[in-house]
């Protein structure tokens, strides 16, 4: 069928989902924790009325189904092609997977070969969405609060060239920019690369409502509250509630959980000079995801050298594995979707009311 089968968006950016088309398919996500998975996990329960179910041998593929059936390994465009996943009907995945699925990948389905069509954009779901933020434990920030603010620093001034290249398509920066991409993600065409990073807005804070300096995750810390609610209210992926982890409310959670102290004290060191002492960090982040093109950027670049930070990365296939490798104490910092992050601190407790910070 036709991505106008399942969905359609009018003038005003309104979606409107046709129900009976989605009945009995099987959709890919990266994992079960990722942004991707709860978008689709919102638009089946909310928007459709369905049920959401992982797929398996039993699953009710027919056209009267109740469900909707999801896959949780479709990380990248070669999973997505793969002959064993020939069940899926579409999947929802991060860029520039996505678009080197929509240019280069035949989806198979049902015995046959399909070129892959774009149904929504996610930012049509749900518009100016967080999806990639920078977490750290409370133990390792209270411990190296100057190595944490000079890092920032150092990740701001990335974004900041991210985002000169992105306004100059016709810049040396801006080929700077896509030969880095195509060399992080691993995929080699400049159509795929330029699309994608039109796709992605990138900044540090500071630029949504209600942020300031003084304050500059306001926006975010909104943000997160919403997506809690969301969490509780169509999905079973947080496993304790706000009373366990000694919250009266999830906004008083989101305001303990979300630290921009860090990061306002980053604009004032930007602002700044003098000398630093050398201090090496680990962060974590998803492998062949360019919204996480400014960690490396600040890397080839050098400005974490200018705040005498040297980084190493360490990658995972998804959000979910740099979280892991932030509980395990493998990685410094990490870079990945608000909502693996976010399960992974209620669930492990690491957020509490009584002076826990995860």
């Amino acid at each position: 069928g036709e991505p106008s089968d399942y969905a359609t968006v009018d003038a005003d950016g309104k979606v409107t989902y046709y129900k009976d088309k989605w009945r009995g398919k099987v959709f890919g996500t990266p994992g079960v924790t990722t942004i991707q998975q709860m978008m689709l996990n919102f638009i089946v329960i909310n928007d459709l009325g369905l049920k959401f179910a992982p797929y398996d041998d039993k699953a009710d593929t027919s056209s009267t189904s109740e469900y909707v059936y999801y896959q949780p390994s479709i990380a990248n465009a070669a999973a997505f092609e793969s002959d064993s996943n020939r069940f899926l009907a579409g999947g929802i995945i991060w860029q520039p997977q996505l678009q080197a699925v929509l240019e280069n990948v035949k989806c198979h389905h049902s015995g046959s070969q399909y070129s892959c069509k774009e149904m929504l954009d996610t930012a049509e779901i749900e518009p100016d969405h967080t999806c990639c933020v920078i977490a750290s434990s409370h133990a390792y920030t209270q411990k190296n609060p100057n190595t944490t603010v000079r890092f920032l620093a150092g990740y701001m001034d990335a974004v900041d060239w991210v985002n000169a290249a992105l306004a100059d398509t016709s810049s040396e920066e801006y080929q700077e920019l896509v030969a880095l991409a195509k060399a992080k993600t691993g995929i080699n065409d400049d159509a795929v690369i330029q699309k994608s990073l039109a796709t992605v807005t990138y900044t540090y804070g500071n630029s949504g409502e209600g942020d300031t300096d003084q304050a500059p995750l306001t926006h975010l810390t909104g943000t997160i509250e919403e997506l809690v609610n969301d969490f509780y209210k169509y999905s079973s992926s947080l496993k304790r509630s706000m009373s366990d982890l000694g919250f009266s409310s999830v906004h008083r959670f989101a305001e303990r959980y979300v630290d921009d102290g860090y990061l306002s004290q980053a604009i004032d060191v930007r602002g700044g000079g003098g000398a630093f002492t050398k201090a090496s960090v680990k962060v974590g982040v998803i492998a062949g995801d360019i919204h996480q093109i400014a960690i490396h950027v600040a890397i080839e670049k050098g400005f974490f050298q200018k705040y005498a930070i040297e980084v190493s990365l360490s990658a995972s296939t998804n959000g979910a594995g740099v979280a892991t490798s932030l509980q395990n104490g493998e990685c410094d910092f990490g870079v990945m979707g608000a909502p693996p992050i976010t399960i992974a601190v209620i669930n492990s407790g690491l957020v509490n009311s009584r002076g826990g910070r995860g």
